[in-house]
């Protein structure tokens, strides 16, 4: 089981986008069509292309970039980790101008002991009288990187957040680490200015994984893994029948959508489609195709009510 809890009980408009998680939507009330596919080509430039096929790690980024500049320089670099590897084989990245193919090695496991760590939060709610309030930046370091852990932060980005919400995480506390929220129950934490109510409570059995990370040069510069791509990923399409290539150029115009059953020409297209392989780290559904000299992201979606 991983150890990231469900994000329950999301408030304040944090549900309405969650149905879309699962690449599956919904139809409209009274809509006959309880499964579709659709189908669209955007056309990458070569410049396009690499940065689609490198990553951008978002908040792994600094994990990543240090990493990759051991495992370039020592010949590998290892990371151990409870929760998400940052890193996966077939990953592309880019250091110092080179590229580079991503390979990842378990090469351990050991169980921890995990902390539950709950935190819910309610824009109309303040500490109740005689509530124990901890200002963030007084408390411990291993305290601070626990509520980080399941702090919702990407949702307060924006405006003024959300109206409230509760998510729960599971964290390692460092051994000998000090902690003022350890069996305190549960407290106030007042962080960036809002109170948030925090529990840091039941402990649970996480298996904590260590890795070997490698690298393979596959491009010394950019117009060399251009090259790489070019001929390792992107599969050529220049040998459709007629009828599949008409419908192709439809999704080049704009997406092609159809029902179930499909069309004959949709449906030999789509199976011809499903059967490339994508690469690590792409979308559900998408593909590199050539395609009378142009290279194309193409998405092919499955959308069922």
């Amino acid at each position: 089981m991983s150890p990231e809890l469900s994000r329950r009980s999301f408030l304040g408009g944090l549900v309405a986008g969650s149905a879309l998680l699962s690449g599956c939507l919904g139809g409209l009330p009274g809509d006959s069509c309880t499964s579709s596919y659709s189908l669209e080509a955007t056309a990458l430039s070569d410049p396009e292309l690499v940065d689609t096929v490198i990553q951008d790690f978002h908040e792994h980024a600094e994990t990543v970039s240090r990493l990759v500049a051991t495992a370039a320089s020592e010949g590998e670099a290892t990371y151990s980790t409870y929760r998400h590897f940052p890193l996966d084989s077939g990953d592309y990245v880019e250091h110092d101008g080179a590229y580079y193919r991503v390979e990842r090695e378990r090469i351990e496991t050991r169980e921890r002991t995990a902390r539950e760590v709950e935190i819910e939060y309610d824009r109309t709610e303040s500490p109740p009288t005689g509530a124990t309030v901890f200002d963030f930046d007084e408390l411990p370091k291993a305290d601070r990187e626990a509520f980080l852990a399941a702090y919702l932060s990407k949702d307060f980005e924006s405006g003024d957040g959300p109206q409230g919400f509760a998510t729960g995480y599971t964290y390692v506390y460092p051994d000998g680490a000090d902690s003022q929220l350890i069996d305190a129950g549960t407290v106030w934490v007042r962080y960036d200015g809002r109170p948030f109510e925090v529990t840091v409570g039941e402990t649970r059995t996480v298996e904590e994984e260590t890795f070997r990370y490698t690298l393979e040069q596959v491009g010394e510069d950019r117009a060399a893994f251009v090259a790489f791509v070019h001929e390792e990923l992107v599969v050529p399409l220049d040998d459709l029948p007629d009828a599949e290539r008409a419908v192709f150029e439809r999704a080049i115009d704009g997406e092609v959508d159809e029902c179930e059953p499909l069309s004959d020409d949709f449906a030999a297209l789509k199976d011809r489609l499903s059967e490339i392989p994508g690469w690590s780290g792409a979308g559900y559904g998408d593909r590199l195709v050539a395609y009378e000299g142009t290279t194309y992201e193409v998405t092919l979606m499955n959308a069922v009510v």
